[in-house]
């Protein structure tokens, strides 16, 4: 096996001074990907043999340019400080690749892929894709007191159709440095104290191109060539839009030794970009369309401290923590989206995204090794109508601790990261507790059920209990 790539990333960029106030920047990046890969597997090897010999050659070709062009005029007026900045944007992609599979070589060391006998497989794949924006921000700064932020942006994405392809969105932020007033004179211990508040749409267009229309595959039929409808097309497919409001301050302590920032967000997602399954009757498994609204509120806490400044010796501390609630507020027509994951999980209203959704175990019957289910809906059968929330994917907060030590240039840094309140998925046990298949098991195989009357939490074979 042999792979073969040649990539260079590219980058220039021009600032030129247009009038002493007003500047031109324009940046252009090339990411260029060419890769190769060819493959043999000779008679001398399993799959080799099986086939009289086996080879293989990709080949795939990406390249994405990059531009961003602004115009800012800066100024002052006496006090008052005026930023305006406009600027145009793009992004191209483009993706070409082939594959070729062949079988049946008169010799091994003819192993490229004009020397097989038999083609078994070929395909071609094409993709190109587009991003392109309008943007402008204004900034205003009264005396380092007062600062406010007006920001919009048009976004044209390649990935819907002609009729929602653009989309807007404006963001604003207000600031007040607090500690620039007079009255806070006196009050030597704070060094910096701000408040901030900003309110903001953000975009999303993350799916697969060309879902707005109708794509097709192909095939052969009775021998001859054919092709088949691979999607529904959705035409009103549009932006997935996020509105923040945010809420923080800073806070500075004793000549900022002891810094402080904290925050407050509320997120709300709408048109959320969800595949929603189909009857198995439409032909196909689902659709992509605008169908959820998905909300996130949290808090963010950060300090920092200067514990100790010395000539030789410093240190410092930073530590953060955060938690986030998630929930799911809207679907279509309120049908939830099963199994997207192999924890069988679930999307549903009123809940987090990804909750764990299966059978409840009340543990293993000790009369015939069987698991014993929750017959939560009590109608004496266990059905997939049983199934319940039995876990969350997600933390209740995350929180991490860096201390920083410097001694005559040599630095040490500890750092501690943590969790606290998800469950997890532990996929591994079903593999290495199955009693199946060529895996290594784990020692608590060892004590499953054998015998009528054994207590244990183990089940005789695990692969026959289907929530396990």
């Amino acid at each position: 096996n042999e792979n073969f790539s040649y990539r260079t990333n590219s980058n220039i960029y021009v600032d030129y001074k247009i009038l002493d106030n007003l500047t031109f920047s324009t940046k252009w990046g090339v990411d260029f990907l060419n890769f190769r890969e060819h493959a043999y597997e000779s008679t001398k090897t399993v799959q080799g043999a099986k086939y009289n010999g086996l080879g293989f050659e990709t080949y795939s070709n990406v390249t994405n340019i990059v531009s961003n062009n602004l115009l800012k005029y800066k100024n002052k007026f006496g006090n008052h400080k005026l930023e305006v900045l406009a600027g145009y944007s793009f992004e191209s992609y483009e993706f070409r690749s082939s594959f070729i599979r062949g079988q049946d070589f008169a010799d091994d060391n003819l192993e490229y892929i004009s020397s097989a006998a038999t083609i078994v497989s070929a395909s071609a794949d094409a993709l190109d894709s587009g991003l392109r924006s309008f943007l402008g921000r204004a900034n205003y700064n009264y005396k380092d007191k007062y600062i406010a932020t007006f920001s919009g942006r048009f976004d044209t994405s390649t990935k819907f159709g002609e009729n929602n392809r653009t989309g807007f969105f404006p963001a604003g932020s207000l600031a007040w440095r607090i500690s620039e007033e007079s009255f806070m004179d006196n009050v030597k211990a704070i060094s910096d104290f701000k408040l901030r508040l900003s309110y903001g749409l953000t975009g999303n267009d993350d799916i697969s191109p060309f879902l707005f229309s109708e794509l097709y595959g192909n095939t052969s039929y009775g021998g001859q060539p054919a092709i088949y409808p691979s999607n529904i097309p959705n035409p009103d497919l549009k932006w997935e839009s996020t509105a923040q409001l945010n809420v923080g301050i800073n806070l500075g302590l004793f000549k900022n030794r002891i810094t402080l920032t904290a925050d407050y967000y509320n997120k709300q997602t709408d048109d959320l970009l969800l595949s929603r399954p189909l009857p198995s009757s439409s032909g196909f498994s689902s659709i992509t369309e605008n169908v959820g609204k998905v909300e996130n509120q949290g808090l963010e806490i950060s300090i920092a401290s200067q514990n100790f400044i010395g000539d030789a010796f410093t240190w410092n501390t930073q530590f953060n923590i955060s938690g986030n609630k998630n929930k799911v507020l809207e679907l279509y027509n309120g049908q939830p989206i099963d199994d997207i994951g192999r924890g069988g999980n679930r999307i549903m209203e009123g809940q987090p995204i990804g909750i764990f959704y299966s059978y409840k175990s009340l543990g293993v019957d000790p009369s015939t090794g069987d698991i014993v289910f929750a017959d939560t809906n009590f109608d004496g059968v266990i059905t997939s109508e049983d199934r319940t929330i039995v876990g969350n994917p997600h933390p209740d907060f995350i929180a991490g601790l860096t201390n920083n030590f410097n001694y005559k240039g040599l630095d040490l840094s500890i750092f501690l990261q943590g969790s606290y309140g998800n469950d997890v998925f532990n996929g591994s046990r079903l593999f290495l507790e199955s009693l199946q298949g060529g895996d290594n098991q784990l020692e608590s195989v060892t004590r499953r059920w054998r015998q009528p009357g054994d207590i244990t939490d183990m089940t005789e074979e695990v692969e026959t209990n289907p929530g396990w």
